[in-house]
């Protein structure tokens, strides 16, 4: 079982999923804790613009690399295959929905909440004015976009790249942890009968 997670900046998307990996007891992969896992490896230089994220620091640099796009997607894209097939786990970010869309026992998730909402909370949480709080929501979400669209070839937050989509600023954490368990118990329920069918 993986189960990935994108979120907006500002969503508690990250909260969500350390907090849906630890009642799951399955481990927990954010940009950090992937990157720390690319270094024991020994390929972390190949890894290097996928967890440094270069390749959207410049519009310019975009277009000039778009042609050596598919060779620098191989070996990130590996790398994530090979995490999300040594264990169940929960994978924030770095396009595991669309990297592991082929998986059968993979589900997608994604956290969002109205901008306003995300700016108060961020403005909250960092103790910053609601000024820079939002230049730093609207920085993040679009940083967030262009590394997604990049790598994965598609729009970051469309609905309909993901199996399920959460509000956040209508749930409490523990709510939407629970909604995305029932929602995986629902979905391999629905799997088994099918199953079931098909034998019959």
């Amino acid at each position: 079982m993986v189960i990935t997670i994108g979120r907006e900046f500002g969503s508690y998307g990250h909260v969500i999923g350390r907090e849906l990996a630890k009642k799951m007891g399955i481990k927990y992969y954010d940009k950090e804790t992937l990157a720390e896992e690319a270094k024991k490896t020994g390929k972390y230089e190949e890894l290097r613009d996928f967890y440094e994220e270069q390749p959207i620091n410049s519009l310019l640099y975009v277009i000039a690399t778009d042609s050596r796009a598919q060779g620098q997607r191989k070996v990130p894209f590996q790398f994530i295959r090979d995490v999300a097939g040594q264990g169940d786990c929960v994978i924030v970010g770095r396009c595991g929905n669309y990297i592991l869309k082929d998986n059968p026992d993979m589900t997608s998730v994604f956290v969002h909440a109205p901008k306003e909402y995300r700016i108060d909370k961020t403005a909250a949480d960092r103790k910053i004015s609601p000024d820079k709080a939002r230049r730093l929501v609207e920085k993040e979400d679009k940083a967030r976009a262009g590394f997604h669209t990049y790598y994965a070839d598609e729009k970051w937050n469309e609905a309909d790249s993901y199996q399920l989509t959460i509000d956040s600023s209508v749930l409490s954490i523990a709510d939407a942890v629970d909604l995305i368990i029932d929602f995986i118990h629902r979905k391999e329920q629905l799997k088994n009968k099918a199953s079931g069918r098909a034998v019959e």
